[in-house]
């Protein structure tokens, strides 16, 4: 199975725990501390554009977006990972309502771009 990028083994099942993906996310080798910003361009079915911008750096979804703007091929962020990405901050940043208004933007089926800045 795979979750943002990272593999986990098979015999670990379906339900990988949220902790788990942390430690991957936590140890991917990505500089965290050099991004200060991250910055989406939102473009919706009917051709609406909205640039967002997210500095949360305290969230999960922080570091998550920070490492699928480094390492992802394309500045074009494929509906999986966004949807992990915020599935798993539901969980782990769910006091944040900055984190969860970004959340209900993924859940879109916008498509996004993305950098850090």
């Amino acid at each position: 199975m795979f979750i943002l990028g990272f593999h986990f083994p098979a015999d670990m099942g379906n339900t990988i725990p949220d902790e788990k993906v942390v430690e991957k996310l936590e140890n991917a080798g990505v500089d965290f501390d050099s991004v200060s910003e991250i910055k989406m361009l939102m473009e919706s079915r009917e051709g609406q554009k909205e640039e967002l911008s997210y500095t949360n750096k305290d969230t999960f979804m922080f570091k998550a977006l920070v490492h699928y703007a480094k390492t992802a091929e394309s500045d074009y962020m494929i509906y999986t990972n966004r949807y992990q990405i915020a599935e798993l901050s539901k969980r782990l940043d769910a006091a944040d309502d900055e984190t969860m208004a970004l959340c209900k933007k993924f859940d879109s089926m916008a498509q996004f771009r993305i950098t850090a800045a």
